[in-house]
């Protein structure tokens, strides 16, 4: 609490320095992230102390940034390969819409119902990273989701919002395990069937 906003801000930028220093991962999320920084009020609630007290100690957490290296690093190779796509927001909110309709109504992510839903959710990122839906394709999907899917990502990202006074985001984690364990049975399927 006694740091100034100039201090606040820069224990971001650390983060984003020991995170994403040295590898080429997708620049518009790098800039996205030292753009996002804390900008406590003046007389700032119960709440945003609260949460300011946490987002300092998580930025500060060496396994959550284990974690995010590892997904910065993951992006690098991605880009490595030629992805230029940059940030995915409209392929996101399209997972979002699709996974929430499902579980809206009442499809279970391991249930044949689920297959189409699955099919094409794969099919729009295919589409998006210029791929072929293949029993390939879905396993470098699964890591992909597996990698991106922290928790503690969408946390901090709520924690920004809140210190901000924003309107944070409605939670991503549950759409992405559905997606997941929806994506690991047909997978599981296709590579029984080799």
């Amino acid at each position: 609490m006694r740091l100034s906003e100039a201090e606040r801000h820069r224990l971001i930028h650390d983060f984003v320095d020991s995170t994403f220093g040295g590898v080429d991962a997708n620049p518009q999320l790098v800039e996205l992230l030292r753009s996002a920084v804390p900008d406590l009020p003046d007389e700032p609630t119960a709440e945003q102390v609260e949460c300011w007290i946490e987002l300092a100690e998580l930025v500060q957490d060496t396994d959550f940034r284990a974690s995010v290296r590892r997904m910065a690093e993951y992006q690098a190779a991605e880009r490595a390969d030629g992805d230029e796509t940059g940030l995915h927001h409209e392929l996101t909110n399209h997972v979002r819409d699709r996974v929430a309709a499902a579980v809206a109504a009442g499809i279970q992510p391991a249930s044949a119902q689920a297959g189409p839903v699955v099919a094409e959710l794969v099919a729009r990122y295919a589409d998006t990273f210029g791929a072929t839906d293949s029993g390939e394709y879905r396993a470098k999907l699964l890591t992909r989701l597996a990698i991106a899917n922290d928790p503690r990502v969408e946390r901090y990202w709520h924690l920004i919002a809140t210190i901000n006074g924003s309107p944070a985001a409605s939670p991503l984690a549950p759409i992405f395990a559905w997606f997941t364990e929806a994506l690991r049975h047909p997978l599981q399927a296709i590579t029984d069937r080799r």
